[in-house]
């Protein structure tokens, strides 16, 4: 049996609207490489990254999920023993961020009540594209956190 290379692993998954960069962002952190070229992913993906913090090798599982609805059966059974979920929406694309609602929903109805949940605003470097302020895209992350957190009470 081969040994254990890291002290912890994480599983942690990437969900939003397709198009909005998830494979970007995985690709980025995982590879340190960037494309303009797009293609959507299928069904699912997964990168693994080890990071050292604190004196301790973690093991990144990463999950890239296809945003598109026909896929929405088969990336959903992902979503349990997940330990993380980064919603991420394209700040160019104002559907993109209206669904996140929708994606949160998805977590509620297929995730572990612990998961932890992130919102990333993608797409950041197209300013004068952007459609989602920076203001706005905190203030409804934060709101839309502490709502979650005062219905878990």
């Amino acid at each position: 049996m081969a040994k254990k290379t890291y002290d912890l692993l994480f599983k942690l998954l990437l969900i939003g609207d397709s198009g909005v960069g998830k494979t970007c962002i995985l690709f980025r952190f995982s590879d340190d490489a960037f494309t303009t070229t797009f293609i959507s992913t299928i069904g699912i993906d997964f990168k693994i990254k080890t990071v050292e913090l604190r004196g301790k090798k973690i093991k990144l599982q990463i999950w890239d999920t296809a945003g598109q609805e026909r896929f929405h059966t088969i990336t959903t059974s992902y979503y349990r023993g997940a330990m993380g979920i980064m919603l991420v929406y394209d700040i160019t694309n104002e559907k993109s961020f209206e669904n996140i609602v929708k994606w949160l929903r998805n977590i509620d109805e297929h995730a572990n009540e612990d998961v932890e949940k992130m919102i990333l605003g993608n797409k950041c470097d197209m300013t004068d594209k952007r459609v989602v302020s920076k203001e706005r895209g905190e203030t409804v992350s934060i709101i839309i956190i502490l709502l979650i957190r005062c219905l878990l009470l």
